[in-house]
């Protein structure tokens, strides 16, 4: 078993080693809360939430002297409490994700083998190096699919796996991805805690900001109204449920966002409009977005595609709440083009 040493563990605070080194500490919540000599290791757990909602991920220092190591692991705790106190689930989903991909850079970054074997059995993942210089990972499928389930990519899926003898194989990177979601779920799987009212009341003054740059986000991410060449009042049931679910922060599947991609292009969005949708998803990445946005823009595979139609949208389970004009109409772009033309029509005036 791998000895953690404090400077390693602040960089891993959801291990249970973590949690068994503050205990040894022998540091009370009372004095996490109140002390002044953890006035810092306060601050920095509320940059962590912070940064989790401005970054998406949070910020890994140089860790210079075991102090500043102490200081770091213990601004976890605190973190977690603030977190928890604030009692958000759009919150935990965007600070647990932030957490995970803080490790992630970690980890991707390390050559050590022997730590990436013990973060896979803290997380009771059989896992084996095939050859040298340890590039290639293989593991159980049933493992696998633990965590590769969430994944929305199409190379995720298991029958684009290498599968033998019950195993897939994956590259080193890949297999650091499935840490990260390992991570991202036991971080949110025990959030928010249950803290007393009077510990929230206690540690007040650091959810202000918080709470403040929280509630900033999601009146960015709700204002649809910026949008040129659109109504999101005439958007059909379909569309409006995949950016109603961007907008909160959970995974949506491939063909549902290149659905919502293909409709907001053919309706006039531009590449950034569209890539703004996607900031809140959970496994957002810029580069990656923006490329898949052209794709289907056309910039990079020179076709313009158009929005699957209603039956399609059908095949992979994305139609969802039918109204009256879904039944008049075989195709989302239609659905708009209709309720667009009724909003605009003069309404007869009653006798």
């Amino acid at each position: 078993m791998k000895e953690w040493r404090v400077e390693h563990l602040c960089l891993y605070p959801f291990l249970s080693a973590a949690s068994s080194y503050v205990e040894e500490t022998g540091v009370t919540l009372a004095d996490l809360i109140s002390a002044v000599v953890f006035e810092r290791a306060r601050l920095r757990g509320k940059e962590r939430v912070m940064e989790a909602i401005t970054d998406g991920e949070v910020k890994k220092p140089a860790i210079i002297s075991t102090a500043h190591a102490e200081k770091e692991l213990l601004s976890y705790p605190f973190a977690r409490m603030l977190v928890s106190c604030i009692h958000d689930d759009y919150l935990v989903r965007r600070y647990a994700l932030a957490e995970a991909k803080a490790a992630h850079r970690v980890i991707g970054a390390s050559t050590d083998s022997d730590s990436l074997y013990a973060l896979s059995e803290e997380f009771g993942i059989r896992m084996e190096f095939l050859r040298l210089p340890h590039e290639q990972v293989q593991m159980p499928f049933v493992d696998y699919l633990r965590f590769a389930v969430n994944f929305r990519e199409i190379g995720w899926k298991l029958v684009n796996r290498g599968l033998a003898q019950g195993r897939v194989k994956l590259r080193r990177n890949e297999f650091v991805r499935i840490i990260q979601e390992a991570i991202n779920e036991r971080i949110k799987k025990d959030l928010p805690l249950d803290v007393p009212a009077d510990i929230c009341a206690a540690i007040g003054e650091y959810t202000v900001d918080i709470k403040k740059e929280l509630a900033a986000m999601r009146r960015k991410i709700a204002d649809f109204d910026g949008f040129t060449v659109k109504d999101p009042s005439c958007f059909p049931p379909c569309i409006s449920h995949v950016l109603s679910n961007l907008k909160a922060g959970i995974n949506v599947p491939h063909s549902a966002r290149f659905a919502v991609t293909a409709f907001l292009l053919n309706i006039g969005l531009t590449a950034d409009e569209i890539l703004e949708t996607y900031r809140n998803s959970p496994d957002f990445d810029e580069e990656r977005t923006r490329y898949q946005v052209g794709h289907i823009a056309g910039d990079t595979s020179g076709i313009r595609y158009t929005a699957p139609s209603c039956a399609t949208m059908r095949t992979y389970g994305n139609c969802v709440g039918n109204d009256e004009v879904c039944e008049k109409v075989s195709h989302p772009l239609s659905y708009y083009k209709r309720k667009l033309r009724g909003k605009s029509e003069p309404r007869e005036k009653e006798p």
